[in-house]
């Protein structure tokens, strides 16, 4: 009979995604992925298969915490405008107060986007998702005067997303960006 699952599943994909977003898929060992699931390789394989189903389950994890934050900043303004100011300004005070740590898809992206069709294949499905929700906001913010209608909603919405990318690369070495924020979203 074989033995139960005895673990709290989220928390130890919360750790590992934690490890991947710190050293990259590649930095990763096996022992580094034993040490933060605290299963034994034979409980790591039969619970998760192999390291890259495990990387990609993280990547599905921090998409959708992700699309949460991407919504809550969507939903609670009271215009399209505000909706994307209140995301860039969000992320910008997270940046100042050292809760930013980069961005795990960015980084994913530069290490193995190139290299690996399915993770490629997986980040251009992300960019877009956010490019789509980005563009919805820029036409209804077009169609109600706020934002500038001589732009194209799919090029602004790119430029956005690129901006957005930018911005949590770039925090990870220099945590004053209120400035380049507020230049960013001039462009609306």
């Amino acid at each position: 009979m074989p033995k139960s699952v005895t673990f709290d599943r989220d928390k130890v994909i919360e750790n590992v995604m934690e490890l991947f977003w710190k050293k990259g898929y590649n930095g990763t060992s096996m022992q580094d992925l034993v040490d933060a699931t605290g299963l034994n390789r034979s409980s790591f394989y039969n619970s998760f298969g192999d390291k890259f189903s495990l990387f990609e389950e993280t990547l599905k994890t921090y998409q959708k915490q992700q699309n949460e934050m991407l919504q809550e900043s969507f939903t609670q303004a009271k215009t399209p405008k505000q909706a994307i100011i209140s995301l860039f300004k969000g992320i910008s005070d997270d940046i100042r107060s050292g809760n930013q740590k980069g961005c795990m898809f960015t980084s994913c992206t530069a290490e193995l986007g190139g290299e690996n069709k399915q993770i490629h294949d997986f980040l251009v499905d992300n960019k877009d998702k956010v490019v789509n929700s980005f563009a919805t906001l820029i036409r209804q913010g077009q169609q109600m005067g706020e934002i500038n209608e001589r732009k194209d909603a799919e090029t602004l919405a790119l430029y956005l997303f690129s901006s957005l990318q930018g911005l949590r690369l770039t925090s990870m070495i220099e945590p004053n960006l209120e400035a380049v924020t507020e230049e960013i979203l001039s462009i609306l």
